[in-house]
C-alpha cells in the first residue's frame, strides 16, 4: 500500500521544515532584508539544538524566531496578520522564544561557521545584532 501511495505521488514527498514556515511567516510579517537575515540566523543556530527540535514543531520554531527578530529590530512584537497566518498568538509564542534564546546563548559560542556566515556584509552583519534577553 505504501508503494502504491508513493507511486501515485510520483515519489514527490517532503517534510515541513522550520525554513518553509519561516518563509511563509516572513511574507505575512512584511519583512525587510534585515529581518529575513536575522531570523534565518537565529533559526539556523536553533536547529543545532536537539532539545528544541524534538520539543517544538517546525511552525512553532519559525514563529519564535519571527518574534525574536521583530523585537530585536524594534518592530511590533506580533501582528494580527501573523496571528492569522501562523495561527499562534503572541502569548503562545513567548515561552518558545524564551527557550530558543536560552539554547542560542549556549550554542552561539560553538557555531563559528554560522556566525562567520552571518557576519558578512552580504547578510547585513546580523550575527552582530543585539538580541532581546527577556520577553
Amino acid at each position: 500500500m505504501e508503494t502504491t501511495i508513493l507511486k501515485a505521488l510520483n515519489y514527490q514527498i517532503s517534510l515541513p521544515t522550520p525554513q518553509s514556515f519561516l518563509l511563509r511567516f516572513l511574507n505575512a510579517a512584511h519583512a525587510d532584508k534585515k529581518l529575513v537575515f536575522l531570523t534565518q540566523f537565529i533559526l539556523e543556530t536553533s536547529l543545532h539544538s536537539y532539545g528544541l527540535v524534538i520539543k517544538y514543531t517546525p511552525s512553532q520554531l519559525a514563529a519564535a524566531v519571527i518574534l525574536i527578530g521583530r523585537i530585536a529590530i524594534g518592530r511590533n512584537n506580533w501582528s494580527p496578520t501573523l496571528v492569522k497566518y501562523a495561527e499562534y498568538s503572541e502569548e503562545d509564542v513567548i515561552p518558545i522564544a524564551r527557550d530558543v534564546m536560552e539554547e542560542n546563548k549556549k550554542l552561539r559560542f560553538g557555531l563559528t561557521a554560522v556566525k562567520r556566515k552571518y557576519s558578512r556584509d552580504k547578510y547585513l552583519k546580523v550575527a552582530n545584532a543585539a538580541l532581546p534577553s527577556e520577553f
